[in-house]
């Protein structure tokens, strides 16, 4: 119990840390200006996914000991099936998804499926958020913080209380701070969903692989539709 306890503590931790850095890093902008670089703005995703996922690489190979060999697990490929499945149907589940959250909170969101976001993939900016913010957030959330919690909690626990960090980096913390009245949840509340089904990939499969893929599909098919 108190083994459990002390790593749920780290988690909270973990993520606390995990949203500085991300704010930390995205303080670049600010010397880009100060030293005057042109159009910087054009590539701003890039560039900060690029310093994220490094920044993870770095904190996986120093704290967890893992190498760009032995980061990705061997695992049955139906896991990468079905992460892939699971990233593609996401967007679809979010419907029912959304009418749950609309009776309860009397909003009105919903997806149109338009599926005209293809001419999105023509910018370079795409890659970040396809890619490298999808990986370092496996790797973070799932390989390193549930990878944690599953040695000394239950699966169960694991599984929801990751989902539910993994869900707060994308909640409106800023607003929170800033005690803005525009504290919308949504995000928070699919991120989570999203997160007990990598979750979920990664316990089955014993390998972040699946959860990457999930993760990546579950981008695209977001930017796409």
């Amino acid at each position: 119990m108190k083994n459990g306890l002390i790593s749920i503590l780290k988690a909270i931790l973990v993520t606390i840390l995990y949203l500085i850095g991300i704010e930390l890093i995205g303080s670049w902008i600010h010397l880009a200006e100060t030293l005057g670089f042109e159009n910087y703005y054009e590539h701003y995703l890039l560039i900060q996914g690029t310093l994220q996922l490094i920044s993870v690489l770095i904190f996986m190979f120093f704290i967890r000991k893992m190498t760009f060999k032995n980061l990705i697990k061997n695992t049955q490929l139906k896991w990468y099936v079905f992460g892939v499945i699971l990233g593609i149907s996401f967007v679809f589940i979010q419907s029912p998804l959304n009418w749950i959250y609309n009776l309860f909170f009397e909003t009105e969101y919903h997806i149109a499926y338009r599926f005209d976001g293809l001419p999105k993939f023509k910018n370079i900016n795409i890659i970040p958020v396809i890619l490298m913010i999808p990986i370092g957030e496996e790797l973070i959330f799932r390989e390193y913080i549930q990878n944690n919690l599953q040695k000394t909690t239950n699966d169960v626990i694991a599984i929801l209380f990751v989902s539910l960090m993994f869900a707060s980096i994308h909640s409106p913390y800023m607003n929170l701070i800033l005690e803005s009245s525009n504290q919308n949840w949504h995000l928070f509340y699919v991120t989570f969903l999203g997160g007990l089904i990598s979750g979920i990939l990664y316990l089955k499969s014993k390998s972040i692989g699946p959860s990457i893929l999930f993760h990546v599909f579950w981008n695209v098919m977001s930017c796409i539709v």
